[in-house]
């Protein structure tokens, strides 16, 4: 598993208070409705402070910030991208 990955697994549990594991969350896992974490759109924007902090990386606008919070993997690769 990746650095990345695996701390922001960490990163959404700790920042957001999920109810989970980080163990639980894969790259597959959606950030919104009922199959994913359940997300809502304060918690984008927590996790987005979260990832600049975390990693150096700014989601400036809402169009880049709907593609990377589709599902963990494609925030995993932004991240990866723009560091």
């Amino acid at each position: 598993m990746s650095d990345t990955l695996q701390k922001l697994k960490e990163l959404l549990v700790d920042r957001l208070r999920l109810k989970i594991s980080p163990e639980s969350i894969t790259e597959e896992t959606l950030f919104f409705g009922p199959d994913g974490l359940g997300l809502d759109s304060i918690d984008v924007l927590e996790l987005v402070v979260g990832i600049k902090k975390e990693f150096g990386v700014e989601i400036a606008d809402r169009p880049t910030a709907e593609k990377v919070f589709t599902f963990v993997g494609a925030t995993v690769r932004f991240i990866d991208e723009h560091r």
